[in-house]
């Protein structure tokens, strides 16, 4: 289940954290963990560009969105995706399995609703 979800713009601050349920009074908690979760993002990305740059040019060109658990913390795990544009996405989730391409799944369709809305001509920030 998911905990919490939040959007990080490309200097990091928070464009958008929600926590859900029973979590809905910990924003603080999350805060913290999303930008703990920052520290991870960084260092999984330059794993990847180190590791495209050793391999073929044609395989750094297609690096992946999604960047997968970043992290675990309490009974929870840290899931990331980085958009084209810098802005990160994490979702919290409940310390259960979930498969990569439901993460996936759902990382795509909040990347397109996030660029649905900002799209939006009447949306205001």
């Amino acid at each position: 289940m998911i905990v919490a979800v939040a959007l990080l713009g490309r200097g990091n601050g928070p464009l958008y954290l929600r926590a859900f349920g029973d979590h809905a009074k910990d924003d603080l908690r999350f805060h913290f963990i999303a930008h703990a979760a920052l520290d991870q993002l960084d260092d999984k990305l330059a794993a990847r560009r180190a590791a495209a740059s050793a391999a073929s040019t044609a395989a750094s060109s297609s690096l992946d969105s999604y960047i997968g658990m970043l992290y675990p913390i309490d009974s929870m795990r840290v899931y990331g995706y980085l958009t084209n544009s810098r802005i990160k996405l994490l979702t919290v989730i409940d310390d259960e399995e979930v498969k990569e391409a439901q993460m996936r799944a759902f990382f795509r369709r909040l990347h397109q609703v996030y660029v649905e809305t900002v799209s939006n001509p009447f949306f205001d920030a």
